[in-house]
């Protein structure tokens, strides 16, 4: 017991460690979060439940602002930084994520958002002046092909959508690969993963309403009981978003990225455990310990 709590500190105590656990709580939220949108959108269209998603993460957000938020930062470069992030993430990206689930459907869009690493590490690098020598890239490159790997079959993926489609899971992944650095830079200025996710989701309220409600003037929008699952997705994707700006101010783009972008084996562990949809097999292993090395690369880099 001894030598286990000796450990334990050391864990603790690393630099690594709350992020690599922040990073991993946001992509088990988003795995999660993946299961509960293919049930909405059985009666729900994707962009109202976007807006409903997003709206409820906002809500709540300013529920508790009073208690979280100094006034003060209202008027810091971080503001702006957090609004013009917003436009982008989470409404854009829960935008086009549910809008792929429904069209190209949830393995595929699981698929390509493996690369959201890549593209934010790259303007992490590129911009934000952070370094990743040969051993992260390594640990890099086998989580996205293990993350690739984890949607990937034999017998190949069932076509039933034009071939422009595919761009809607890639833009997904372009906003979040977007977003993330720009988050880090706001949480320079102010350190409130708090104050970041109020003011992201607010703006991506208010953008995802203008994108709404001429749809609804026109009876275009499709609501039902999937509103509600909407609802559980907006706690659920928001207490994601938290965990990745905690992250994002506690740590290294170049190590929160690829382990928040482990979404896809946390969706294929809760549809094999929790909803029943997978069966796990020797290719699941193989994931695994592409997921796990490469992890373990990045940590100890």
């Amino acid at each position: 017991m001894l030598a286990l709590g000796a450990i334990w500190r050391y864990l603790v105590s690393m630099e690594t460690f709350w992020p690599a656990i922040l990073s991993l709580a946001a992509a088990a939220m988003w795995g999660l979060g993946n299961h509960v949108q293919r049930i909405a959108l059985d009666d729900t269209d994707p962009l109202t439940g976007a807006f409903v998603s997003v709206a409820t993460m906002a809500g709540l957000c300013w529920i508790a602002a009073p208690f979280l938020v100094d006034a003060s930062w209202w008027w810091t470069r971080s503001t702006l930084i957090f609004a013009i992030m917003g436009i982008f993430f989470p409404a854009l990206g829960q935008r086009f994520q549910i809008a792929s689930v429904g069209l190209v459907g949830p393995s595929l869009t699981a698929s390509l958002s493996a690369f959201t690493p890549v593209i934010a590490v790259s303007i992490g690098v590129l911009f934000l002046g952070e370094e990743v020598g040969a051993q992260s890239l390594v640990g890099l490159a086998l989580m996205v092909a293990g993350l690739a790997l984890a949607t990937w079959s034999p017998r190949g993926i069932k076509r039933g959508w034009p071939i422009w489609a595919i761009l809607v899971p890639l833009s997904a992944a372009l906003v979040r690969g977007i977003s993330q650095p720009g988050l880090k830079w706001g949480m320079e200025g102010v350190p409130s993963p708090f104050f970041a996710l109020l003011v992201t989701g607010t703006m991506s309220t208010l953008v995802l309403g203008l994108m709404l409600w001429p749809r609804h003037r026109q009876g275009r929008t499709r609501t039902g009981a999937g509103l509600r699952w909407f609802v559980a997705n907006g706690v659920i994707n928001g207490a994601g978003i938290f965990a990745l700006n905690a992250a994002l101010s506690l740590g290294a783009l170049t190590l929160v990225s690829p382990l928040s972008g482990t979404v896809p084996l946390w969706a294929l562990a809760f549809g094999a455990i929790i909803f029943r949809r997978e069966t796990l097999g020797l290719k699941h292993l193989a994931i695994a310990l592409c997921v796990v090395i490469g992890g373990a690369l990045i940590l100890t880099r």
